[in-house]
Order: C-alpha cells, then structure tokens, then sequence
C-alpha cells in the first residue's frame, strides 16, 4: 500500500536535532514578532493592542471562520466585502461598505497570492482607517519584491500550514507609534507539542522508508499509547474552526520556536513554487485553478482546483492515497452567503491539493493522476 501523500509537510527527524538558526526570513527577521499558540490568539491581540474593541473591521466574505470568531471575541464588530470568482478583494464593493464607525480593513492573503496592496493602503490612508493583513496562508511569501505582512498596521501569521511545527502564529505590528503591549503569551503543555512532533517524526520515517516504516511507526504507536493518551488530555487542537478563548494567551513552545527558525525558508520557497508549476502544467486548463499564473515572489500553500461535485472528489482523491483538503466550505454564520454568490462557488467547488516541500517528482504524478481521474469524471 502507498503511503498517503499529507496535506502539510511532516518534521524529518535531522529537523529535531540542534543547529544554528537559518538565515531569516520575513517575518522571522523581526525582533518584534510576537508568537503565539495560534494565528487566531495573534488575530485576538491586534485587536485589543490595536484599540478596535467596539469598532467595526471590514473583513471579506469569503475567510475560514475562526479570524472572524476571533474579531468578535475580541470586541470588534465586522462587516463583509466582495471576494471574485478569482478569490480576488472587490475594492469597490469594500470601500462601499465603509461607514461612520469603520475603523480597519481585515484583508486574507490566499494560499500565498496577494490581494491589491498598493490600492488597499491608499484606501486606508484616504479614508483613516487602519490595515491588518492576514498572512496565515501566505507565510514567506511576497508581492513581487515586498514582503506580505510588511505593509499593513498589523499581520498575522500561521506557522504549521507551512514548516513541520506542531503549532504556532504570530502578530507583527508595523503601527506606529506602538500601542502598549499586552502580557506575554504563556508557554502551552509541553506533552501536547511532544505528541504531536513525534507524529510527524512517525509519519515521515514512513514516508522516506516505505513498509520498513510504516511497520517501526504502527510499532512505536503501540508501545506509546498511554503517553498520547495524557497528551491529548492537555492538547488544544489547531486547525478548528472555534475560538477558544481559554487558550487566546497561549503561546508558542521554545522547541517549535527552535524547529521554525531552523527552516530554511529559500529552500522551502523553491520547492512549493517548483511543485506548484509541476501540478499547473498538467491540470491547469482555463478555469480549473483560480490562478492562471505564479506571479514573482509568491510561495504557494497549495494547488487549487474547482470540481462540480466536491465531496465526491475528495472521496476519489482520498481513495487514492492524496490528504485533499476540503477548502473553507463553511464561514463563520454571520456572513449571508446569499449576498455573495461568488463566494458560495467557492466554498462549494474549490479543494486543496498539497505541493508542500516534502513532495518529490513520484509523489506529484500520484496527485495528478487522481486529480485528473476526478476532472474527467465530473
């Protein structure tokens, strides 16, 4: 049986041990950067730090659903713009919905392709409002030669979606002057980040060893069933879709701090706009992917296509051995999806497939070959 080709890329076991920190970079060049448990817990203080308790954020229609939970849990109050068919800001429509108690513009950065910033910040220094940039699906990513999450008042960030860390976000404030910091976040349970690198140590010793491994993984998991047991009884799972505002002061391990400053970011950069391209030549025809090109500087999360009938191409996909990710079908209920069409073809049609690091040429022909048994099948 084929091991199972994961949607993120998994820690190798010569990541755990220690060595210098890589080169840095953006936002990890940062001195400033606060991290966190999670990009949602940095989404929580660049409200608070931002003073935008009360206020209302313009936030777009299409997001995950757990910045917005953020936002409110926060104080803010939030309204939602026009995202197009191409998962682009309508500008228009967002500057229409800027009213008397508007203080920020909320803008996603997806899967690493940037939304209009030159325009957004003219738009925000027009009209007095504050910038926030989501960079949870945008990690080293950039808009041409300018780093995104260097332009707004704030940016958030999101780690595991990109490095093999077990957690991690963070908050960057470019505003100025600074706003009085808050508390430094707490450290999470250690057992929780043990569990979950060593997972991911696991499944990579299968990935890179085939049966061999697999077998060393299934035996190991036996012997360690009841240290993951008191592991999950402490674990605060990433990845959901709720905000739990118990753990909004969590913050970032010192062992995942050491693994996430140790990648090497040019390297990871390379590889995911390499395996990208790899996927877009084969499965790209006109209007599959909502991007027809990878513009300069952009490091791809994942390789997007549109399906009609999206639960039976994550079944076929899955049944093949490819982790697709079923992408943002669902918001946070507060935004009507009746008002915005285009988004609701999105969340119905759009899956993830992975074109991580980890991915070589063996591992690339496996997904096109299920992607394309599921193009041409619906």
């Amino acid at each position: 049986m084929d091991t199972v080709i994961q949607s993120l890329p998994n820690l190798w076991p010569s990541q755990l041990l220690p060595r210098p920190w890589a080169e840095q970079a953006f936002p990890l060049n940062r001195s400033d950067l606060e991290l966190t448990y999670l990009g949602r817990n940095a989404v929580w203080r660049a409200v608070r730090q931002l003073g935008l308790a009360g206020a209302e954020v313009i936030a777009p229609a299409y997001h995950h659903g757990v910045e917005i939970a953020a936002l409110l849990a926060a104080g803010a109050r939030v309204r939602f713009a026009r995202v197009d068919a191409a998962m682009r800001l309508d500008l228009e429509h967002l500057e229409a919905q800027i009213g008397p108690e508007t203080r920020a513009l909320y803008v996603i950065h997806y899967a690493g392709f940037p939304q209009p910033m030159a325009p957004l910040q003219e738009l925000a220094r027009r009209r007095g409002l504050l910038l926030i940039e989501d960079c949870a699906l945008a990690l080293f990513s950039q808009d041409g030669s300018v780093p995104l999450g260097s332009r707004g008042d704030a940016a958030i960030f999101c780690f595991y979606k990109t490095v093999p860390v077990a957690h991690g976000g963070a908050l960057l404030l470019n505003a100025w002057p600074k706003p009085p910091p808050l508390p430094k976040p707490r450290p999470p349970p250690l057992l929780s980040t043990l569990s979950h690198l060593a997972g991911s140590v696991l499944f990579s010793l299968e990935l890179g060893l085939g049966a061999p491994g697999r077998a060393a993984r299934n035996a190991i998991k036996s012997v360690t069933r009841d240290f993951r047991q008191r592991a999950n009884a402490v674990d605060v799972p990433v990845g959901t879709q709720e905000f739990d505002p118990e753990a909004v002061d969590l913050g970032m391990s010192s062992l995942t701090e050491q693994v996430l400053r140790a990648a090497e970011a040019q390297e990871i950069i390379r590889r995911r706009r390499a395996n990208w391209l790899f996927l877009h030549q084969r499965l790209g025809e006109p209007g599959r992917s909502p991007w027809e090109e990878l513009p300069a500087g952009v490091c791809p999360l994942f390789y997007a296509i549109r399906v009609n009938d999206k639960d039976q191409a994550l079944a076929t996909l899955r049944a093949r051995g490819v982790d697709a990710v079923d992408f943002w079908r669902f918001g946070h209920p507060s935004a009507e999806l009746e008002r915005f069409p285009e988004v609701d073809a999105l969340r119905r049609q759009i899956v993830e497939l992975p074109c991580h690091q980890d991915l070589g040429t063996e591992q690339l022909e496996r997904v096109v070959h299920a992607a394309r048994e599921v193009i041409t099948s619906h």
